[in-house]
């Protein structure tokens, strides 16, 4: 049977045909050109050049965004494999009119604008909002784990210092005691012997510099990162905000931080999301993870309607039955009643870390026989109510009202994560220091609006 062989390489051709005629008129580069065409640089932070210095003339700054965007939409991220990529890629060589630029040129150019990216993204929700796309009117809000530039031996912590200078000492003896019984001056002894004795000062520096900074950790690389919980394990990571419009799921706006949980990120992202849209009394929506109860206050204080489910407080015992929640509050006597029946009365106020509380004690507990299921204090059950928790109460109850709006949560803001981690390839950083970083998760999350609007619209109905 006969094979389709193609032409001959050796064939000498007259080609014709313009690049544009070799880019199909759908093709996503086209959405590229125009989006960045339409943008004011200088505007967004980015440097410009006049062209009148001495020297080799710079490239366009609009080049090197559209070859930084068709990378992170492609899931070529390093500026060596970009480099490669502009020399053989049609598609870049139309969308950069073939300019060549090296690994080094690509890099400086987001080292020089790192923060212009971040503008980038927010321009580019403004124009979504623009289009009709975001209202801001339901908003999620949540975070994910993205793995440092930093292994986990390059993290240094007390706990773990503690246990190497163990380790180290242990060593040091057993070597000093070998050559005491063997009365031996073996160079390779003695060699052993001082590589633990000089790792035991080493270590010995590194704690005192962490007492010093008054830090837990410290990473030796990536001095931004810190170790955290990433999928049931430990990791170096940064823990990258966003919020999720309800509407059509593209991403508001973002905050790369080192924060290792995401207590104190509720507000500033739900208040930075309703200043760009300029929206007023926006519905928020959390995970129990942001459950912080100055964030919800400033919340609401602001006018937003928080939907967000209570974390478990445990008592002593861990016995679920006497959890706080299960014990209910009278307003009008001002005291507690326990799942027993009995009362909880106020004895004192307290505060700690300048949040002020009041105090509740049960006076039965000694003849209540579910005493030792209930606590494991011998002066008896205490709790404790802060001066805002009616606040905390209403909140509670609005979202147990409004159940549907809150299952929406987990659709709404884990469907640009997966797309980001699973779909995209991006897990980890390949940058270091905070500011780099946030470059790099901006242009993540403007790919991802970017592959989302070209999953609802045709290249020609972006670009018209």
């Amino acid at each position: 049977m006969a094979y389709i062989v193609g032409v001959d390489r050796n064939q000498t051709r007259m080609i014709t045909t313009s690049l544009d005629d070799l880019i199909d008129k759908d093709n996503s580069v086209r959405v590229i050109d125009a989006y960045v065409e339409s943008l004011d640089l200088q505007e967004l932070g980015f440097t410009e050049y006049s062209g009148s210095n001495r020297g080799q003339s710079p490239y366009r700054r609009s080049d090197l965004l559209k070859l930084h965007i068709y990378g992170y939409l492609n899931k070529i991220r390093s500026s060596r494999a970009l480099e490669v990529e502009a020399k053989r890629n049609l598609e870049l060589m139309w969308l950069i009119n073939s300019i060549t630029p090296d690994h080094g040129t690509i890099a400086g150019f987001v080292q020089k604008n790192k923060e212009a990216f971040h503008n980038v993204l927010r321009n580019l929700t403004l124009i979504l909002k623009g289009w009709g796309l975001i209202d801001g009117k339901l908003v999620a809000i949540d975070g994910t784990k993205i793995r440092a530039q930093n292994s986990k031996h390059n993290c240094i912590t007390q706990s773990g210092l503690d246990k190497k200078i163990e380790y180290a000492e242990a060593q040091i003896n057993a070597y000093l005691m070998a050559m005491e019984k063997a009365d031996s001056t073996d160079d390779n002894f003695k060699e052993k012997l001082q590589t633990y004795q000089e790792l035991k000062e080493q270590y010995l520096r590194q704690k005192q510099e962490l007492e010093n900074e008054g830090l837990e950790q410290k990473s030796l690389i990536d001095t931004d990162s810190r170790r955290m919980k990433n999928n049931g394990s430990l990791d170096i990571c940064y823990n990258v905000q966003s919020v999720v419009d309800a509407q059509n799921h593209f991403v508001i706006d973002i905050s790369t931080t080192n924060d290792i949980n995401d207590q104190n990120q509720l507000y500033i992202m739900a208040k930075d999301a309703a200043d760009l849209l300029d929206v007023e009394n926006p519905e928020v929506l959390a995970d129990t993870g942001y459950y912080n109860g100055t964030e919800i206050k400033n919340c609401v204080d602001d006018g937003m309607k928080v939907y967000i489910k209570k974390a478990r407080a445990n008592n002593s015992t861990k016995d679920n039955e006497f959890r706080k929640e299960k014990f209910m509050y009278d307003k009008e006597h001002d005291i507690y009643i326990c799942p027993t029946g009995n009362k909880l009365l106020f004895f004192e106020n307290t505060s700690k870390n300048g949040i002020k509380y009041r105090r509740y004690k049960c006076r039965d507990c000694s003849s209540c026989k579910y005493k030792n299921a209930c606590t494991s204090s011998a002066s008896g059950r205490t709790l404790q109510r802060w001066e805002h928790e009616d606040i905390l109460d209403i909140v509670h109850q609005n979202t147990l009202d409004n159940n549907e709006i809150y299952k929406q949560r987990r659709c709404i803001v884990e469907h640009p994560f997966g797309t980001i981690k699973r779909t995209l390839g991006y897990s980890f950083f390949l940058r270091r220091q905070i500011d780099n970083v946030d470059a790099e998760a901006s242009s993540m999350f403007i790919a991802y609006n970017i592959k989302r609007l070209l999953s609802m619209f045709s290249t020609k109905e972006l670009i018209k």
